[in-house]
């Protein structure tokens, strides 16, 4: 769409062999609301059981680097760290998993805190052990996420605190058996003014198809719509209750070509429209958004420059004319 713009994007992590998997947030201690705060992980390679999670605070003005932290599990391998706020502290949930050569793996759900974003808490265990707790969203003091198991190829909604324990709310809403669609996966979980549940969701199996999924408080009974696409580490945010900015990777299937890209989607029509093509390749996408009027910041890495996963943040804006924008894919 010719109303959004890059006005800006630069690699903000530091050289090291893979640098992925992001997230971004605000930076809530900060009353000039002039930085940012992103996560991501730092390993020798996209497997690899060496992963640490690297916390930059930026500035939003030049993107240039404030501070830099580093959260480290020893033994385990941290994946995919995602941002939360709970209305005082700023939390950190990840993956963590061993690689035992006996083939003794074990994984769990893992959360750090931070009351200043300047130090962190040591580690906290939550949830189902091999289950995947891939992102959550906060309403009224309490935090809600779909978490995953490949065996199980069904997703589970998950309440509480990563911070002290998150317990199974409601058992298989949407997998294999119960929906016939096959390995439902990552989400992009968020609430409207209305306290509705909004779902974007990843699936790795038959169509590959990502669904769109709503509820209504108490969140028993899900609505999904299938969207006929692929979406790949998907991250949203709303422009209003109508309009949502979907981001995540992207794979044209007759060239096995991979980017990371940007969609509005309506939550009336249900339409989904490609927005903007990041400058991306190979092993990219895991986006994390902000949204501030008119300008919407993006993480995302990629390995469009030099073949090795590195992780970037773009400025773009004029994203609220997204609004006016109906024509669908």
């Amino acid at each position: 769409m010719d109303s959004i713009k890059i006005d800006k994007i630069i690699r903000i992590s530091k050289p090291a062999d893979h640098a992925a998997f992001t997230d971004l947030h605000k930076n809530p201690f900060d009353p000039s609301d002039n930085t940012l705060f992103c996560c991501y992980r730092q390993a020798r390679n996209h497997v690899s059981p060496d992963g640490v999670i690297i916390i930059v605070k930026l500035s939003k003005v030049n993107f240039q680097v404030i501070t830099r932290e580093r959260l480290i599990l020893p033994d385990f391998d941290l994946r995919d760290p995602k941002f939360s706020f709970d209305g005082s502290r700023l939390l950190v949930t990840a993956f963590a998993k061993t690689n035992i050569a006996d083939g003794n793996r074990q994984t769990k759900m893992v959360s750090f805190v931070s009351t200043t974003g300047y130090s962190w808490s040591s580690s906290n265990s939550f949830g189902k052990t091999g289950w995947w707790l891939w992102n959550h969203a906060w309403k009224k003091g309490e935090a809600f996420g779909f978490a995953y198991n490949r065996a199980a190829q069904y997703i589970s909604l998950y309440k509480g605190d990563p911070s002290r324990s998150m317990d199974v709310y409601r058992e298989n809403v949407f997998g294999l058996t119960k929906s016939q669609k096959g390995y439902p996966n990552e989400s992009a979980f968020l609430f409207d003014s209305n306290e509705n549940a909004l779902v974007f969701l990843r699936r790795d199996a038959d169509s590959f198809s990502a669904q769109f999924g709503t509820s209504s408080t108490p969140y028993v009974k899900w609505q999904w719509h299938d969207l006929g696409i692929y979406i790949g580490g998907p991250a949203a945010v709303a422009l209003d209750d109508d309009n949502i900015l979907v981001a995540g990777r992207h794979i044209d299937w007759h060239k096995r070509e991979f980017t990371t890209r940007l969609w509005h989607f309506n939550t009336k029509t249900k339409s989904l429209t490609e927005m903007l093509v990041l400058p991306s390749s190979g092993d990219t996408s895991y986006p994390g958004l902000v949204l501030e009027g008119d300008t919407l910041y993006m993480s995302y890495y990629s390995c469009h420059v030099d073949n090795q996963a590195r992780v970037y943040l773009a400025k773009l804006t004029g994203v609220s004319m997204c609004k006016t924008h109906t024509k669908t894919t």
